[in-house]
């Protein structure tokens, strides 16, 4: 094995072959565990997933590159060994603290590489009522606040208490006045959850082997064969101007732990499709970053609820558009046509009154009056990238759009 000294804190192995033996490896579905032994020296062990004998005189070489996008959207954390002192990783914070409108139970995880994971459950209110992000975490140097970024938007702000625990911090950075819990109580032990959320992400599928490398914190997946897999294996071979070539896809998924490859190894953290939404010819996370306004911009309804949107062959898609002219907002339930007015007032959107037709369609009738019936519940917006979202008064999502070309 040829030792390569790293030269930069985000590397991966990049590229293998065999002399005399054409093989195509997918380095993150295939090397092992790492772990550094010497200041400069990098060890490990490297598998391959076809069953064939080598020739003697095969060798493998492995080099080592920075994976990091050029158009990377999140910075890169700062924070030396005293964080890392403060915070033995991987582990868990949980509390309650106040929301707009009632008590959210926090349930936060720090992990190596300065990721994270967070879960907000809305106590009290009907499903769903529960929402998983993931991004990452930096330290400053010489502070004890501790900042958590989505694809470089910082998300919330806590203070590193002397105890361990987390405390919450206002927009502004500024310690909350109030009489109400402020603070996240350190767990004896790391209890991780497996996040359940919208997922953008570079797709490599080759040699039977499929990876990811994820947008809101740039870690690098193997992808299950189960679930909604084959319907984004298809539209990636579809789609895909080169076999290897790294494609922006959108899917709603889950990150959970699946056996390795090798029984000798530990499980791996591993990204399950649950429902597949998009491909796109992308090869950077920068469209998936860039927020899209919500006024002028086609809004394709992906996720109603908790449940994911079909459309039936010949069938329209449900989609709202808000007009930039006017404080008029058009589209369609998949069905029938619906226009009306809308007031916006900083992230407070309310719709209506709206009007449609009245045909009666052979399929999607109940969907599209459940999307017209939550559009008269909507109170917030929120825009992440290339989603809208729909809220109601607690916070949960009614509907879920994505930003797309009109058909």
């Amino acid at each position: 094995m040829q030792h390569v000294a790293p030269t930069s804190p985000r590397m991966a192995i990049g590229r293998s072959r065999w002399r005399h033996h054409a093989l195509r490896v997918l380095a993150p579905l295939t090397w092992a565990v790492c772990t550094p032994v010497l200041a400069g020296t990098l060890q490990g062990t490297a598998l391959y997933r076809e069953r064939v004998a080598l020739p003697p005189d095969a060798v493998f070489e492995a080099v080592l590159e920075d994976v990091s996008p050029a158009d990377a959207p999140f910075p890169v954390p700062a924070g030396g060994a005293t964080g890392a002192d403060a915070l033995p990783l991987p582990a868990s914070w949980q509390g309650k603290l106040p929301g707009a409108d009632g008590t959210v139970l926090w349930h936060l995880d720090l992990l190596p590489e300065q990721r994270y994971r967070l879960r907000r459950t809305y106590e009290g209110k009907p499903a769903p009522n529960r929402f998983d992000e993931i991004g990452r975490w930096k330290r400053p140097a010489d502070s004890r606040r501790l900042d958590l970024y989505v694809a470089g938007e910082k998300r919330a702000q806590f203070l590193i208490e002397a105890d361990g625990s987390l405390r919450k911090l206002d927009t502004a950075g500024k310690p909350i006045t109030s009489d109400l819990s402020d603070r996240l109580e350190r767990l004896p032990q790391p209890e991780l959850i497996e996040p359940r959320l919208k997922i953008s992400g570079l797709f490599i599928y080759m040699a039977d082997a499929a990876v990811i490398t994820l947008c809101a914190d740039g870690s690098r997946l193997p992808v299950a064969m189960e679930g909604d897999f084959r319907a984004l294996q298809a539209a990636y071979m579809n789609a895909r101007p080169a076999p290897g070539k790294a494609l922006l896809v959108s899917l709603d998924g889950r990150i959970a732990m699946r056996p390795s490859m090798e029984e000798s190894l530990p499980p791996l953290d591993t990204l399950v499709v649950e429902h597949f939404i998009s491909v796109s010819s992308q090869a950077n996370c920068a469209r998936a970053s860039a927020k899209r306004p919500l006024r002028g911009t086609y809004w394709k309804l992906v996720r109603l609820g908790g449940a994911p949107v079909e459309v039936s062959a010949g069938q329209a898609e449900p989609q709202l558009v808000f007009a930039t002219d006017a404080q008029q907002v058009s589209g369609s339930g998949g069905c029938n046509r619906v226009a009306g007015g809308f007031t916006l007032e900083g992230d407070r959107l309310h719709l209506g009154p709206l009007a449609g037709t009245m045909m009666a369609c052979t399929n999607g009738m109940e969907q599209e009056q459940r999307f017209l019936k939550s559009l008269n519940h909507v109170e917030r917006y929120r825009i992440n990238g290339q989603q809208l979202e729909l809220l109601d008064g607690s916070g949960a999502v009614l509907a879920r759009f994505e930003a797309v070309a009109p058909r």
